[in-house]
């Protein structure tokens, strides 16, 4: 049976400008384009596409901190939980002077592309308080790993904060939320986006 040119994807998931892992950058100096002259050229490791699907990259360089906020992706993997699709063509926020392979560095110079993914599996997405509980690392798209605050939320709410959602980190038995950041465990007070993946979350007093 021959494959399909009909179109079937009609999207319906929740749309984040996201960091794009395109492996290690290599600079090239010298490069021959058609028109003979030259430029600096890059090529990409493992570079990713518009319409390709991903996974959110799990690297404990991409921090709230560290890219501004941004979920950042990968291609996928055979443990992939959260799912998105790359939907716009991803541009360079700075163009690489050098060659890197370090995510800290590709981050602190903002030598990435950035695009549009539309995630699937996730109900909503916040900004939220991650006060640390030295219990694990919370590691971007995986379960189990935050719980609700109550009594801290609730603080913030009537401190009139910008952000009103206190989260912590647990070993285990959290559910509905994951986080699209890298926190590594520990008694620190950070930022971090959480995604909303539908079901009840666990919010603790």
């Amino acid at each position: 049976m021959a494959v399909s040119t009909i179109a079937g994807y009609t999207g319906g998931g929740i749309k984040l400008p996201c960091i794009i892992n395109d492996g290690t950058l290599t600079v090239a100096s010298k490069v021959f384009g058609p028109d003979g002259y030259t430029d600096t050229g890059i090529s990409l490791g493992t570079p990713l596409y518009k319409d390709q699907y991903v996974t959110l990259d799990t690297d404990a360089a991409n921090t709230y901190a560290a890219t501004g906020g941004l979920p950042v992706v990968c291609g996928l993997s055979a443990a992939s939980l959260i799912i998105g699709k790359i939907i716009t063509e991803p541009k360079f926020v700075v163009t690489p002077t050098s060659t890197s392979s370090t995510r800290a560095t590709i981050l602190a110079n903002k030598w990435y592309r950035v695009a549009t993914v539309e995630f699937f599996g996730i109900m909503g997405v916040a900004k939220a308080t991650l006060v640390g509980a030295s219990t694990a690392n919370v590691v971007p798209g995986t379960a189990a790993l935050l719980q609700i605050d109550q009594s801290a939320s609730d603080a913030l709410a009537a401190a009139e904060s910008a952000e009103t959602l206190s989260v912590y980190d647990v070993a285990s038995g959290g559910t509905g939320l994951i986080s699209f950041h890298y926190v590594a465990s520990g008694s620190a007070t950070v930022s971090i986006l959480v995604g909303f993946t539908g079901g009840h979350a666990v919010v603790t007093a």
